[in-house]
């Protein structure tokens, strides 16, 4: 009877074993580095609900995390601060595809919990450029006296513009 135990002790554990067998690690990097204005993004991966969403620092990896072999289908929770400019993968060969408009990507884990094994995907974002386009506190004048100048000087052009002492127009 202590033998049966045994073997079943055993089938258990390679179950077990091939059941958990692909790992992966997810990157978030900022382009330029420490250009993002959140400290930290948000991901899921498709099929997987106890992970719920996988809190990562940008500019850095999530632990590892094992999973079957499979495909999966991993997205990056929107950030209005930024946008998702490329996705890779280590290797290259397992990132199967990417959708930069829905944030997400598609890759393949598989080879065995031997961190040598491991996938490396990384979502790379730049800042959105409305907001890196937001000029400096207090220096909105410039823009209105940039505007008054332009409709002053449209105005002057206009009314230097006559004619001449024979009735011709002139134009300076």
């Amino acid at each position: 009877m202590s033998s049966r135990l045994f073997w079943i002790a055993i089938t258990f554990a390679s179950l077990a074993a091939s059941s958990h067998a692909g790992t992966i690690e997810i990157c978030k990097v900022s382009d330029p580095s420490g250009s993002l204005v959140d400290p930290f993004y948000y991901f899921t991966i498709a099929g997987e609900p106890q992970l719920g969403s996988i809190l990562v620092p940008v500019d850095a990896c999530t632990d590892p995390i094992s999973l079957p072999d499979g495909q999966y289908e991993i997205t990056e929770t929107p950030d209005p601060t930024s946008v998702l400019e490329s996705v890779s993968t280590f290797p290259d060969d397992a990132l199967l595809s990417f959708d930069l408009q829905d944030a997400s990507a598609t890759v393949l884990a598989e080879g065995g919990t031997d961190l040598s094994q491991e996938v490396t995907v990384s979502f790379v974002n730049t800042p959105t450029p409305a907001i890196t386009d937001v000029p400096e506190p207090g220096t909105a004048w410039l823009l209105g006296l940039g505007l008054t100048v332009c409709a002053l000087f449209g105005q002057l052009r206009k009314r230097r513009n006559g004619t001449n002492s024979i009735g011709r127009r002139t134009f300076d």
